[in-house]
């Protein structure tokens, strides 16, 4: 394939991105199809098929009346031929141990001799999933929490990968100077709107008391409630390193918020290319080996 995108190469790309949203041993899109999809001529749209499987990125069956079906498909090559050599991830601040193992994992995984990956580090899941869909990066990272609720409110995204339980936070817990409280009526408690986390687990928690919200940034939640400006905040574990003695933390019961846990890895909304080589790429066992090591001290993290 040349470098100059001539209109049979801007065909091939185009048919390439549609092919990755189609499973093996399913119908591709006829030709008729791929050329009101793609924009293309008939003869460019059946060159692109062509070219595809000459350069060894798809395998297909003709099946008469019933279409052509895709019967192997090679992520890696097509994102080759469709010139994505490098992919742009967004994560959280790097500031505990488990947030800088998960981005060593994605830093070492995604990068090969076909593919480099490069990861920018944004405070909140809001800021992340909006450069997401403006298209400034390929994927992101926030709690399959927070993907769900990005999904009910309509969100052009899509899971690419579930990384599993405490793969992105441990437990979270709710922090006070008053110990032993019980009756929450009346409390100023943290939120902070950019993180649908934080927000989320802090109005199930005080759900069935009359508190008054207060926002905040996540990381003043604390220092607020040492100060006496908050009666209560909730905050992740895995942050503290620092005394916490004058303080009593609550822990919040995961077995009701697991998903908050779990990292997703989310891509926008029909990517099938970015979502199929994110799969072929990460291999969650060895993400989750990886993170551990890089948590335990025993491998140095690197992102």
């Amino acid at each position: 394939m040349s470098n100059v995108l001539t209109r049979e190469a801007m065909a091939t790309r185009s048919v390439a991105m549609r092919i990755c949203n189609v499973a093996p041993g399913e119908r591709i899109p006829t030709v008729t199809e791929l050329v009101d999809q793609c924009s293309s001529s008939r003869g460019n749209i059946q060159k692109a098929l062509v070219n595809l499987r000459e350069a060894g990125a798809v395998s297909l069956e003709p099946h008469g009346q019933n279409g052509t079906i895709l019967i192997s498909i090679d992520y890696l090559k097509l994102a080759g031929i469709c010139g994505k050599s490098h992919m742009i991830g967004a994560m959280p601040l790097p500031y505990t141990p488990r947030y800088e193992g998960l981005a060593t994992c994605l830093f070492t995984l995604l990068n090969t001799e076909l593919v480099k990956s490069y990861i920018t580090f944004q405070r909140g899941s809001e800021a992340r999933v909006q450069t997401l869909i403006d298209g400034a990066t390929d994927y992101c990272v926030m709690s399959l929490l927070a993907y769900e609720s990005y999904v009910a409110r309509s969100y052009p995204v899509e899971l690419a990968l579930d990384c599993g339980q405490l793969s992105y936070v441990g437990r979270h817990a709710v922090f006070t100077r008053e110990k032993g409280r019980e009756d929450w009526n009346g409390a100023k408690v943290g939120i902070d709107a950019s993180s649908v986390d934080q927000t989320t687990l802090t109005k199930r928690y005080f759900a069935n008391y009359d508190v008054e919200y207060v926002p905040v940034q996540y990381t003043s939640i604390l220092d607020m409630v040492r100060s006496g400006a908050l009666d209560a905040g909730v905050w992740n574990e895995d942050d503290l390193r620092i005394d916490m003695s004058d303080l009593e933390a609550r822990p919040i019961d995961i077995s009701r918020t697991e998903e908050n846990t779990h990292a997703a890895i989310v891509v926008r909304k029909g990517d099938g290319l970015t979502r199929q080589v994110l799969r072929t790429l990460i291999d969650i066992p060895a993400l989750r080996s990886m993170q551990q090591q890089v948590i335990a001290g025993e491998i140095t993290a690197r992102y």
